[in-house]
């Protein structure tokens, strides 16, 4: 099964010392989830869940304290993940004398991809830095820097990208491009996890989501059951010329139908009601604010 998936994490614990080091703080606890192949998927929980140690650990950038973890098939941090995947950072940290051409030079080069200049600055142009290929990165602002971001990780098409708040202080309209690019890049086959504190952007393009909280998984499962508030369905009738709105359990809905129809009544509208995705992260964390 760990080879179909692009990630599976099996009880995953990571604890580090305290800083008296007489004990140590655990950051995940026995953390079990899985990315399949072609969605995205929403990781989402309030600061000091454990998602960047989370995707610390799968970047193989972190060595587990126990559990298991597979990416693409492979081992974190072996060539044959790092073959295969993309990762854009919340917060980039590339060296400021660079261009982003230069920064994509270097990166082919490292990774053993064939990628003329010509491939470069399509790529480039595609996250919106077209004439700004050869200016030096000093002068970028954060979401400049988190374009050049997401160029370095569509570097060779992988099939999985990992992306830790990569709206992250963007506009409206750089939000909705980086929003299309993963959306295209899904359409062509790549999966995505994708943590973001923009929860209608989460609710917009992720097809489920998992929650953490205090280190621990605390919900998980389709966006659509996600966000359906169970047992209730909200029934819109035209009675008498005024438009009348009930919320009804679902044990109770089909005679409340028949009640209506029979006093003269038209039924509408009869839908299941649905929660805001915020709502579920909120009912799903409680007051835990990290």
């Amino acid at each position: 099964m760990a080879a179909s998936l692009p990630i599976l994490v099996e009880e995953l614990s990571k604890s580090y010392p305290s800083r008296m080091g007489l004990r140590r703080f655990p950051a995940l606890k026995n953390l079990s989830f899985h990315l399949e192949a072609g969605e995205i998927l929403g990781f989402l929980g309030p600061n000091g869940a454990g998602k960047t140690t989370t995707m610390k650990c799968l970047l193989g950038l972190l060595k587990p304290t126990s559990g298991g973890i597979s990416v693409m098939g492979h081992r974190p941090g072996s060539s044959g993940a790092r073959a295969c995947l993309g990762y854009v950072p919340e917060n980039p940290d590339y060296d400021d004398s660079l261009t982003p051409l230069e920064l994509l030079r270097l990166l082919a080069a490292m990774r053993g991809f064939d990628s003329g200049e010509r491939v470069l600055k399509a790529l480039l142009a595609r996250v919106g830095l077209a004439g700004w290929e050869q200016t030096r990165m000093k002068r970028f602002s954060k979401g400049m820097k988190q374009r050049a971001a997401l160029a370095a990780a569509l570097l060779g098409s992988p099939s999985l990208l990992i992306m830790d708040e990569p709206t992250g202080g963007l506009d409206p309209a750089a939000r909705k491009e980086f929003r299309d690019i993963m959306l295209e890049e899904n359409s062509r086959g790549a999966s995505i996890l994708l943590s973001s504190h923009i929860l209608s952007e989460v609710e917009t393009i992720c097809s489920r989501a998992v929650i953490l909280a205090r280190g621990r998984l605390v919900r998980e499962g389709s966006m659509s059951s996600l966000l359906s508030i169970e047992d209730t369905y909200r029934i819109r009738a035209s009675c008498s010329g005024s438009l009348v709105e009930e919320d009804i359990p679902t044990g109770e809905l089909q005679s409340r139908i028949d009640s209506l129809r029979a006093s003269g009544c038209e039924i509408v509208e009869v839908a299941r009601n649905y929660a805001t995705l915020e709502e579920v992260f909120l009912a799903a964390t409680g007051s835990d604010s990290g």
